[in-house]
């Protein structure tokens, strides 16, 4: 879309010379009277001011002014009109009575004005003015249907426009006989003089009585006008209307010339509104605070340096890293105290990180609601994130170093062999193989992990665990059939299938909740609804190992077997998560999310529930 709309080109048939003057307003100095208004030279109708005349007619401060051909109006600080001069057909809005005066008087409006006048605008002879409510006044020469009065009798005083009472307008504009509204809502109002369709209406009426509006530029909303004038026209100088519709926002105080916030040679007012008693106290109150959480993070952080584990490894052996690579007396670097440190000694580690993240999370509690501290609410932010990673680092070790250990077979019993057989026969060495192998899958996958690093390890080593499965089945296979016994080659895929099976029903919500129960494992729930939503979530992520173990077909599946068991397998993991999922629906629509807090009660509920859904 256009950025701008432009239309009633070189309008300038009835443009008077009586605008080609300059004003210089006074800004009033502390040691000045206050009616010194505006210096004024230049062509002012048939005169010519050649020296630049100090007007000093109004008292106080002034924010814009009129110049007609033989009067003056002028908008007060306060938002009063005063005017004075000489004007036949109205335009000094003082009634019929007052059409010449010397010394300025207050125009008054109807008893309906509300709030104050924030713009006023001159055309010919008529007058436009917008109020803070806005809402249009205008007066003066109405012969062309200027005023939007909808007749053409001149107006002596201030008078509503009532065609925009509905609207609220955000700026006037008036030009030759012509006067136009922006609303709020992006819409042009136009009306006055409408000869060769210089209002841009969708009709040629030579005059326009009342407001109306400019549905060519429906479709955009508009955000201020203007005019410009162009000089274009043999009559006299043209006029131009432009209606932005992409339009800037004002240019910010520190950026206008000077580039200070205040303007230049303004007061420092805003240096001394920031020194009152209150913001001093806030001010030292911040410093103060912000020192005794400076001294609490530094303990903290020499604290986490002393625990030592989580530390970052060295990314470049050949580039030395103080904080990483740091060397207490044992001279051990961070990647040695993970890889060779007892298990019980990074678990305590990781208890002492979480300790450090609440006291950290405890302080920024307490200082949520004190003011200015951003920096400090940054810096315990950054502390946390710190010692959240260290934790989240030491966990992953925890679980690689516990998958390692089952990998090399590190368990209480030693591997059978026929060199410790004593005696055995070789059925009974696989069996006890077998049973070493079925305890250590089961151990692996109960496994807790932490990020998809370890996930997948335990992925593997377990693929790895059912492959020795395999192979061990089928050993015992060939000795029935070296026996003469009756053997089967598809035995050993099936009782993989079965291990499978058996983690499945292992995995239920509800044999979840029993292994919550009786291990003690101090997790609180608020609800029935929390603590069956944690439980599915686990059991999902369980049953998810299974059906992700089955998509590595060419390790995980025998061929032998066919792959309708399999599938079938599979099948019956999606079946138990969409249980699972149907489980947690009922109870939230059963319970209606109503918080129970009384234990007994929850645990009856949450165990019978699950006990069903198992079933």
């Amino acid at each position: 879309q256009q950025a701008l709309w432009i239309f009633c080109g070189s309008v300038a048939r009835h443009f008077p010379c009586r605008l080609s003057c300059a004003i210089a307003m006074v800004s009033r100095e502390v040691n000045s009277t206050p009616d010194n208004n505006f210096w004024l030279w230049g062509t002012w109708g048939k005169r010519v001011i050649k020296a630049p005349f100090l007007t000093q007619k109004v008292p106080g401060r002034i924010r814009d002014v009129i110049i007609g051909n033989n009067f003056i109006i002028s908008l007060r600080e306060d938002g009063n009109l005063v005017s004075w001069g000489e004007d036949k057909v109205g335009c000094l809005g003082l009634g019929t009575e007052f059409t010449s005066v010397q010394e300025p008087r207050k125009i008054n409006f109807p008893p309906d004005f509300k709030g104050k006048v924030v713009d006023v605008q001159y055309g010919k002879h008529h007058v436009l003015a917008l109020t803070s409510y806005g809402k249009v006044y205008s007066w003066g020469d109405n012969a062309l249907g200027q005023l939007g009065l909808s007749d053409h009798q001149n107006r002596y005083e201030p008078v509503a426009v009532e065609e925009l009472r509905s609207y609220t307008v955000v700026q006037i504009l008036a030009v030759d006989g012509m006067s136009y509204a922006l609303t709020s809502h992006g819409m042009v109002y136009a009306w006055g003089d409408n000869k060769d369709g210089c209002l841009a209406l969708e009709h040629d009426k030579a005059s326009v009585q009342k407001p109306e509006p400019m549905m060519r530029m429906k479709e955009t909303v508009v955000k201020r006008l203007a005019v410009k004038d162009t000089g274009s026209s043999s009559q006299g100088r043209g006029k131009t209307i432009i209606a932005f519709v992409e339009f800037a926002e004002p240019i910010a105080e520190k950026d206008k010339i000077g580039g200070y916030e205040n303007p230049l040679g303004g007061s420092d007012s805003l240096f001394q509104t920031l020194l009152n008693d209150d913001q001093e106290k806030d001010i030292f109150e911040g410093v103060d605070l912000m020192r005794r959480v400076m001294d609490n993070t530094q303990d903290w952080w020499e604290h986490l340096l002393r625990v030592r584990h989580g530390s970052p490894y060295s990314d470049n052996p050949l580039q030395s890293d103080d904080l990483a690579d740091k060397k207490e007396d044992d001279n051990c670097t961070a990647m040695q105290l993970d890889t060779y440190v007892g298990l019980d000694i990074l678990e305590k580690a990781s208890y002492e990180l979480d300790m450090l993240i609440q006291s950290a999370k405890e302080q920024l509690l307490e200082i949520r609601q004190k003011k200015g501290t951003k920096n400090v609410k940054f810096m315990l932010s950054l502390f946390m994130d710190d010692c959240k990673l260290r934790r989240e680092k030491i966990r992953r070790t925890v679980a690689a170093r516990q998958l390692m250990q089952h990998k090399q077979g590190i368990s209480t019993h030693p591997v059978p062999n026929l060199e410790n057989a004593g005696g055995a026969s070789p059925e009974d060495l696989l069996n006890k193989t077998t049973e070493l192998l079925s305890t250590t899958l089961h151990t692996v996958r109960n496994l807790r992990t932490y990020d998809l690093f370890t996930r997948v390890l335990q992925d593997s080593l377990g693929e790895i665990i059912e492959c020795k499965l395999s192979v061990v089945h089928q050993q015992m296979q060939t000795i029935k059939a070296k026996r003469g016994d009756r053997a089967d080659a598809a035995l050993p895929g099936l009782k993989v299938i079965k291990e499978r099976w058996t983690d499945l029903k292992r995995f239920s919500i509800y044999n979840l909740y029993q292994e919550c129960q009786l291990r003690g494992q101090g997790i609180s729930f608020s609800s029935d609804d929390e603590m069956l939503a944690f439980l599915t979530s686990s059991s999902d992520a369980k049953i998810d190992q299974i059906i992700q173990v089955d998509r590595d077909s060419l390790v995980s599946r025998d061929t032998l077997i066919p792959s309708l068991c399999y599938e079938i397998l599979t099948e019956n993991a999606e079946l138990r998560k969409m249980c699972n999922t149907y489980q947690l629906k009922v109870l939230l629509m059963k319970e209606g999310k109503e918080k129970i807090h009384r234990d007994g009660h929850r645990s009856s509920s949450a165990g019978s529930v699950v006990s069903y859904g198992d079933q």
